[in-house]
């Protein structure tokens, strides 16, 4: 029989240094929601405290003054177009490099690590070039098209061991009963990876929403910004007074999908990190 895991006793340090953890985190989070209900002048006056009124028309400035409506169907556009391109490559790269021996593997495999060493910065003045000369400069497919493939090699470093956790009993008994390699990744290997896939689609859709450096340079027609860019551009257009208020609804209108997309797939994205920990 197998002996029942024991629970640990009670550490008050580890729990001590869990709980100010916690609040780094969600101090920040709570500061912001609490000022997006606070006026100009209240803001000013009692910046740590509680709003003493809550000032919603806050969140109605946001949604007009920074085009909010607009640029969040962009980032959305965006986000999920440069996901697909991202999970098709990715998805199809790291099961051939896991699952199949042919000469070369070792050094692509090599190449993708490599590329992960590399600053994305670096890239910003050559991928602008090289859209410039495809004439998708300021474009929704140029940004997809950036986003999708600079962030493979990342999405194929993870699942490239979740794969290789996958037992290979499973594709010969596919492939003994009539299936072709085809058939076996997409139906057998694919659902089976899963929690994998979740966790490089929910990194990426949070790296992909909150990137503002080569949006900012890619895309100039106020009408295709996203949400990050509009948000820089309401704050240049306060000049000298900032709008405190519907600038940090602006930043809460922007976190909410993040904390949707964790909450739907937290369970995949456990699954996922923890593949591969523990074998038996």
């Amino acid at each position: 029989m197998k002996k029942q895991p024991t629970l640990k006793r009670f550490d008050p340090i580890s729990t001590l240094v869990l709980a100010i953890m916690s609040l780094t985190v969600l101090f920040p989070l709570l500061w912001v929601l609490f000022t997006s209900l606070k006026g100009t002048q209240e803001f000013y006056f009692n910046i740590w405290g509680l709003p003493q009124e809550f000032v919603w028309e806050n969140y109605v400035e946001a949604w007009q003054k920074t085009n909010f409506g607009t640029n969040f169907l962009n980032s959305l556009f965006v986000t999920f177009g440069s996901l697909a391109i991202n999970l098709i490559g990715s998805t199809t790269t790291a099961y051939v490099l896991s699952r199949y021996r042919y000469r070369g593997r070792r050094f692509t495999n090599g190449v993708y690590m490599l590329s992960m060493m590399i600053p994305t910065i670096i890239g910003l003045i050559p991928q602008y070039f090289l859209l410039a000369g495809m004439k998708l400069l300021d474009t929704h497919l140029g940004l997809i098209l950036v986003y999708g493939l600079s962030s493979i090699p990342f999405s194929v470093f993870t699942l490239l061991g979740f794969f290789q956790t996958l037992p290979h009993a499973l594709e010969e008994a596919a492939l003994i009963d009539g299936a072709n390699h085809y058939q076996t990744f997409f139906r057998i290997m694919l659902p089976l990876a899963q929690p994998g896939i979740v966790t490089v689609g929910v990194v990426n859709f949070i790296n992909n929403w909150n990137e503002y450096y080569k949006a900012r340079a890619y895309l100039s027609t106020p009408t295709r910004l996203t949400i990050p860019v509009s948000l820089v551009n309401f704050v240049a257009q306060c000049q000298y007074r900032i709008a405190w208020g519907p600038l940090m609804a602006s930043c809460i209108l922007m976190i909410v999908p993040t904390i949707l997309i964790y909450c739907i797939f937290r369970n995949s994205i456990q699954k996922g990190l923890t593949a591969g920990a523990v074998k038996g």
